[in-house]
């Protein structure tokens, strides 16, 4: 065997290790399933505090960057919400479904005026902190995207939508 071929052979079992070592990472931060009757009490507790109408759908668990959470999806009415906590109860982040019209008048004039004539398909109101901010997703010019814009109006963000 020559020395380019045993360098390429090299190489490439390096990179193989390296795709398996990056699997085996990313597979750490996503999340899995977990049974209703398996969601911590402390984290049961504060969505039922929060939403007392609540009706538990789902839940999941993960970790992103290091930290552990738990998702729990709710149906409150017929609305839609995703509240991630943390494993003692502390609420993270809430992420609503609502409707256009539900838009903060800023918002609904800052999008219009970004995406003239655009199809909304999602808006969701995201919780995390103070302020909230607004996901829309739409399909502008045949593009499937997510427009991300803070409570004022301001545009934050736009990212492919390549879930949908």
């Amino acid at each position: 065997m020559n020395r380019s071929a045993f360098l390429g052979n090299v190489l490439n079992l390096i990179l193989g290790f390296l795709t398996v070592l990056s699997s085996a990472v990313c597979a750490s931060d996503d999340s899995q399933p977990l049974p209703l009757n398996q969601v911590p009490k402390a984290v049961k507790d504060a969505v039922m505090k929060k939403f007392p109408d609540a009706k538990p759908q789902s839940a999941t668990q993960g970790t992103e960057d290091s930290k552990p959470y738990i998702d729990v999806v709710i149906l409150v009415k017929s609305q839609k919400i995703w509240v991630t906590c943390d494993p003692d109860g502390t609420i993270r982040v809430i992420d609503r479904e609502i409707t256009l019209k539900d838009l903060p008048a800023p918002v609904a004039v800052a999008l219009h005026k970004k995406y003239p004539k655009a199809a909304i398909r999602l808006v969701n109101e995201i919780i995390e902190g103070s302020a909230p901010s607004y996901d829309i997703a739409l399909t502008f010019n045949r593009k499937k995207l997510i427009a991300t814009f803070d409570a004022t109006g301001e545009f934050v963000e736009e990212l492919d939508d390549d879930d949908n």
